[in-house]
């Protein structure tokens, strides 16, 4: 019986511990085109009015910039200090909006729902830049 009541208690707090992760994030919510499903993505915006939008549909993030510096690359990301090397590329429609993508796609998600800090270096042409959002 005590095995059971400790197995119950695990798990509502595993659903707790989820439910604050996600509320670090702030919400966003979308329909999508056939106005059938309803889409939640979850988003950053930092002091520079930069936005990180982090996609787990089609698990990526995508930086979003309003500047007249369209070409931009991301080569790596910091989740709260730990290095992640990413792709990304740019949104032929929408040239602020550039999508980072990781290898392991499952473990970086998580890692980014629980971070508390994460660096994007962005490459200008030529020109290195850097965006930090934090996470509370």
């Amino acid at each position: 019986m005590m095995h059971l009541y400790s197995r119950v208690i695990a798990v509502l707090l595993s659903i707790l511990i989820g439910q604050a992760a996600y509320a670090k994030w702030d919400e966003e919510r979308d329909v999508t085109t056939n106005g059938k499903e309803e889409l939640v993505y979850y988003y950053k915006t930092n002091e520079q009015a930069q936005k990180l939008v982090l996609d787990k549909y089609l698990k990526r993030l995508i930086f979003i910039q309003q500047d007249r510096l369209y070409k931009r690359s991301v080569s790596q990301i910091k989740i709260d200090g730990v290095p992640v090397d990413v792709m990304s590329d740019a949104f032929s429609h929408y040239p602020e909006q550039t999508a980072i993508t990781f290898e392991n796609k499952d473990e970086v998600l998580k890692k980014l729902f629980l971070a508390k800090k994460i660096e994007v270096y962005v490459r200008y042409g030529r020109e290195p830049g850097l965006s930090i959002f934090q996470i509370k």
